[in-house]
């Protein structure tokens, strides 16, 4: 078997991971601008024919008491598979060719009004949506408003951070093979924590969680929890893992979802 791994990246179908969690605050003192992309990808032939693709960006924009953000990408995967189950690859299964293994596009747009010139307090807006149809999903809008506090703030680079914030959410859904639409409407709460070592390799952990305010049992939680290393003063090395929970998914489809991932970051600017 012929394996080359440019990067590797293994994935589910996964439920939204909304901008402010995770992009870094930028300095609000002048106007400021930031612009960071991610790379992952697998390709293997011989006893296994497998192709993945990851990309996803952020970035964020800050003038005066102003930050507008935004985020999104796209996960692509497909391979020949082992139609008869007996643990190999048959010339017959590899005439067939690839077939689609995932397919995920994202993409979110985020505005923060800021109370403060130290960023700490401010209140939010957010629309975006995906679309991804292992997830049961052919389309998922979101419209989101609330609140964001720094509830820990300390001047020293390497000193922990933790972040809160409280909105609610309205989401219209398409379901794969249903021809009327949903709407949900929850409420949505969010904790973020994160620090730097000495060494600059930066942990950020968050939990985040949609209780449906019509039907309580109707619950989401998404949490992830990365580490970035720098490589040189362009790129770094990035891990991510995300666990995607639905209690009430869309009918045939697991309630918990998970991506790992190791990707290449490089700040454009």
């Amino acid at each position: 078997m012929l394996t080359i791994l440019f990067i590797t990246a293994t994935s589910l179908a996964a439920e939204s991971s909304f901008v402010g969690g995770e992009l870094d605050k930028l300095e609000i003192s002048s106007e400021a601008t930031e612009f960071k992309l991610e790379l992952g990808g697998m390709w293997s032939s011989g006893n296994t024919d497998t192709r993945t693709l990851t990309l996803q960006y952020d970035a964020g924009h800050v003038w005066r008491r102003n930050r507008v953000s935004t985020s999104g990408g796209i996960i692509f995967g497909s391979s020949v598979v082992d139609l008869d189950g007996d643990g190999r690859l048959s010339l017959d299964e590899k005439s067939v060719g690839r077939v689609e293994t995932s397919n995920r596009r994202e993409s979110w747009v985020r505005y923060d009004k800021l109370f403060d010139w130290t960023g700490s307090h401010s209140v939010y807006g957010l629309v975006g949506g995906y679309s991804d149809i292992y997830a049961g999903y052919d389309a998922r809008v979101n419209a989101q408003i609330g609140y964001s506090a720094s509830l820990v703030t300390m001047e020293s680079e390497t000193a922990p951070t933790l972040t809160g914030e409280l909105g609610f959410d309205a989401a219209r859904e398409q379901q794969v093979g249903e021809l009327n639409p949903q709407s949900v409407f929850a409420a949505r709460g969010l904790v973020s924590m994160g620090f730097t070592t000495l060494r600059g390799v930066q942990f950020i952990s968050s939990l985040e969680s949609f209780v449906n305010v019509i039907d309580p049992e109707d619950t989401r939680l998404n949490t992830e929890t990365s580490v970035v290393a720098a490589l040189s003063e362009m790129f770094a090395l990035k891990l991510s893992y995300k666990l995607n929970y639905d209690a009430q998914p869309v009918d045939g489809f697991a309630r918990a979802d998970q991506t790992g991932l190791v990707t290449v970051v490089t700040t454009v600017f």
